[in-house]
């Protein structure tokens, strides 16, 4: 679990720390750019200033002009620790009057003051070009100054190091800062985890969740409310344990009894009774051992799949009943079914549906009457399969106690150990299907289960 955690932080902080990162990376370069305009913009300013300056040097008479400027005022125009200073008078299209030879010809736009940026003895130089208007002539003289981009490169590094810095510190400061928020955010699961570690296998009490952040509280009820269901998975299970073990001692002590009797009677005619009694014995015990299993299959908890399979109830109770022909016939009991002609399909589990209408049609064999009608029919939004018997029925005080497991109506005297109709209620119940009993017009018992209807 800690590892978890340390995976569920280090995703965190990835989630929180690359868009920041990314953020920043975009605001370094914006600022980059923001910054070399915003030197390019000064240095311009006073390129242009220099240029300016230059061109009130420049003098003309008639159709001569010339630099009026000596060598000392050269030499201190060209003073520059870091930059290379050129400059350049030239008429338009002509002759270079004065300056520097190396720098080239200027755009072809005269009349205004225009920037590029050029190659000057493979060095790249920002240029100003200005005309000049003091002195007419035509074609008309302009003014070059020039200057390599070494102060512009170190003030624009400055100025992007003294932004990105604060930034880079920010995003150090940042990760701490959120490091330590998740791992305190973190520690309302760390204390789960300690709960549920400490606790013993048998304690399913609801974990606590005063003090716990909203963000965990949807996860803590649907913790708490799948315990809540593994506990009454649990005592259901415990029940039936419980129950089973009751059940079975009682017949299991009667088994061990009628063998001992069996193995000490000399008659043989005598001893071949308590054979025949003890096999069926035997298979009552079968039969209650095979009903609780199945009960332990359906009751919740159990090992019953998800009613995921639609299926045709007609068909299934049409192949159901028909295995209880030959005990009915036996029995000189009329086994009818009653179906409409069109399938009517239902969702559930097809096996343990079939299981559910066996236990409803032994239950008519044993406590009915002559006459048992299986019937399906549709009933709105529900298909309702029923087991009819013309039998004693059963009184109104007990009708609500039927369902019970271990359940067996006061007086009956039908051998039986009371599982059927608590089978075919967890069926019922895994199905999202109800059941229920009502008395039968005309006397006796109808046991009826309602499916859903599905499409």
């Amino acid at each position: 679990m800690k590892a978890q955690n340390n995976q569920l932080r280090n995703k965190l902080l990835a989630r929180v720390l690359i868009p920041m990162a990314l953020v920043m990376m975009v605001s370094g370069v914006i600022g980059y750019f923001q910054a070399r305009n915003f030197v390019n913009a000064s240095y311009d300013r006073s390129l242009l200033e220099e240029a300016r300056g230059l061109a009130g040097q420049v003098q003309g008479s008639g159709k001569d002009v010339f630099l009026d400027m000596p060598p000392i005022a050269d030499e201190m125009l060209r003073a520059d620790s870091a930059d290379h200073i050129y400059y350049q008078i030239r008429v338009v299209g002509g002759e270079v009057i004065a300056g520097d030879m190396v720098l080239p010809a200027p755009p072809n736009t005269p009349q205004r003051v225009v920037y590029y940026d050029t190659l000057v003895q493979g060095e790249a130089v920002r240029v100003v070009s200005i005309p000049h208007t003091s002195v007419p002539m035509d074609p008309p003289i302009v003014i070059q100054f020039a200057e390599t981009l070494h102060k512009r490169k170190v003030l624009a590094n400055e100025i992007v190091v003294a932004v990105i810095a604060p930034q880079f510190a920010l995003m150090i400061l940042a990760w701490f800062a959120i490091q330590q928020g998740i791992k305190v955010g973190l520690q309302p699961l760390q204390i789960i985890t300690r709960g549920i570690e400490q606790r013993s296998p048998s304690d399913l009490a609801p974990l606590p969740v005063e003090n716990m952040p909203q963000e965990l509280l949807p996860l803590m009820s649907a913790f708490n409310a799948m315990l809540l269901r593994l506990g009454n998975a649990a005592d259901a299970q415990k029940r039936f344990v419980a129950d089973a073990a009751h059940q079975l001692r009682t017949p299991l002590a009667a088994l061990r009894i009628q063998l001992e009797r069996a193995l000490r009677e000399p008659d043989p005619a005598m001893r071949e009774s308590l054979l025949q009694q003890l096999v069926a014995a035997i298979e009552r015990t079968a039969r209650l051992s095979s009903q609780l299993l199945l009960l332990a299959r359906a009751e919740p908890g159990g090992t019953a799949p998800p009613p995921t399979e639609h299926f045709d109830l007609c068909a299934l109770a049409f192949n159901a009943g028909s295995n209880w022909i030959p005990r009915a016939l036996a029995q000189n009991v009329d086994l009818g079914l009653e179906t409409p002609d069109h399938p009517l399909t239902v969702c559930g589990e097809p096996v343990m549906a079939g299981e559910l209408v066996n236990n409803l049609i032994d239950n008519a064999l044993r406590y009915g009457g002559a006459q048992i009608t299986l019937r399906v029919t549709e009933q709105g939004e529900w298909v309702e399969l029923s087991v009819e018997d013309d039998g004693p029925g059963v009184p109104a005080a007990e009708a609500e106690h039927i369902f019970e497991r271990f359940y067996r109506v006061p007086g009956s005297k039908v051998d039986g150990s009371g599982l059927g109709l608590a089978i075919v209620r967890e069926i019922a119940h895994g199905c999202g299907a109800s059941c229920g009993y009502r008395p039968r017009e005309g006397g006796g018992a109808c046991f009826f289960v309602r499916f859903p209807k599905t499409a």
